[in-house]
């Protein structure tokens, strides 16, 4: 049923264009080279379908997509010292999508994720329609009371603390993001958000329904305030954003948030040629009397440089989460923690380092990439203390 509807929207999407928008004649189509085209051209631009301001009913149809692969070497040691090995490949991500914006406001985007890749853990991988990652309809009001581009939108969205999280998958400047940006990258949440921006600030509220749902939910579970905010003070921008369960303390009203709060606060700075983010975390776990609860924290500095311009990116990227209980934290899942799980050791402690270096080749900037990378984690266990090293090959490409 949910294949049906995947694939009747993608479809309706082309029909509409046609039916609504007009003459083919008013449309702002992409020329073609009479070379047979530029690959990198092609892969930014083909996606559009149809573009008009001047339409009242259609401005633009877009479909959309990305695919992700990984490879992962890891070698390591366990709390015991034991020695471990495991080596992992994986269809990351395969999504696809449409985007229709329409009567000068209305827009609206939905994405598909297609492919479930559980051969990391064992599985299989399953090619087609998984689930939903994405399906928002908002309208943009203009200036309204002082508010530049007040938006409102509803629906499924990807909600993200932390400078990682908030940057897309498709232009992340290394293979997978640190342990303490995916605690707090949360999930997918139904919701309904505000946005807008007056004089140095930029700003999006909203409340979420922590129900678990393939597509957009229902409000029958808990909630949670979701704020997100940019101020630009000093010529630099300051970016906060913080996650709050208003329903912490039951297991039903905390679905996909293993966390009571999270808030971070990021900021980018150009340090002798480099660019460098530095962002800083903070939350707690809440109170269930585990050793799994309680406060935690972290810290990302992040340089990077183009050495060839253009073309080759270089990446490190330190990163620290501590906690405040003796399994408040865990190692990345992707795969150290993983590996380190299959071993029979613990992935969880109260103290985690990380150190990546990496070097990413841009075919077509970001549209069509690959990433090579090393990454050495240091975990701090209830029974000692296990660290081990990755080796990271990925492609991505979207267009």
């Amino acid at each position: 049923m949910e294949n049906k509807i995947v694939k009747t929207m993608i479809g309706a999407v082309a029909l509409s264009s046609a039916a609504i928008a007009g003459p083919v004649a008013e449309t702002a189509v992409v020329p073609v080279a009479t070379n047979g085209g530029d690959f990198c051209s092609s892969l930014k631009s083909f996606g559009t379908l149809y573009k008009n301001k001047s339409n009242p009913y259609i401005q633009e149809v877009k479909v959309f997509g990305r695919a992700h692969f990984s490879y992962a070497n890891v070698n390591g040691e366990d709390a015991a010292g034991n020695d471990f090995s495991s080596s992992y490949e994986e269809v990351r991500r395969a999504r696809l999508g449409t985007n229709i914006k329409a009567f000068n406001g209305f827009e609206f985007m939905v994405r598909a994720n297609m492919v479930n890749d559980r051969k990391p853990v064992g599985g299989d991988r399953d090619w087609g329609y998984d689930d939903f990652d994405e399906a928002i309809l908002s309208y943009d009001f203009g200036n309204v009371a002082g508010i530049e581009d007040f938006k409102l939108a509803y629906g499924r969205f990807k909600i993200a603390v932390g400078a990682e999280g908030q940057e897309s998958s498709k232009k992340i400047k290394t293979v997978e993001r640190s342990a303490i940006a995916n605690k707090v990258f949360s999930n997918r949440y139904t919701g309904l958000l505000a946005s807008g921006s007056h004089g140095n600030v930029d700003a999006t509220i909203g409340l979420l329904s922590l129900d678990d749902s393939d597509f957009v939910g229902n409000w029958d579970a808990g909630n949670a305030i979701f704020v997100d905010t940019t101020v630009e003070l000093g010529g630099h921008d300051y970016h906060f954003d913080a996650l709050y369960n208003l329903d912490e303390g039951s297991v039903d009203d905390q679905v996909g948030m293993d966390f009571l709060f999270a808030t971070s606060l990021a900021t980018e700075r150009e340090i002798a040629g480099w660019n460098v983010l530095f962002n800083v975390i903070y939350g707690d776990n809440g109170d269930d009397g585990s050793e799994r609860g309680g406060a935690f924290w972290g810290l990302v500095v992040e340089p990077s440089k183009f050495i060839v311009e253009d073309k080759v990116e270089a990446v490190f990227r330190y990163a620290y989460q501590g906690a405040a209980e003796e399994e408040g934290i865990s190692a990345l899942r992707r795969y150290y923690g993983q590996a380190l799980g299959d071993a029979g050791g613990s992935s969880r402690g109260d103290q985690h380092h990380s150190i990546y270096a990496g070097l990413n080749y841009f075919f077509c900037d970001h549209n069509s990439k690959v990433m090579v990378g090393a990454e050495y984690e240091n975990l701090s266990t209830p029974s000692g203390t296990a660290s081990g090293t990755t080796l990271w090959t990925a492609y991505r490409m979207y267009f």
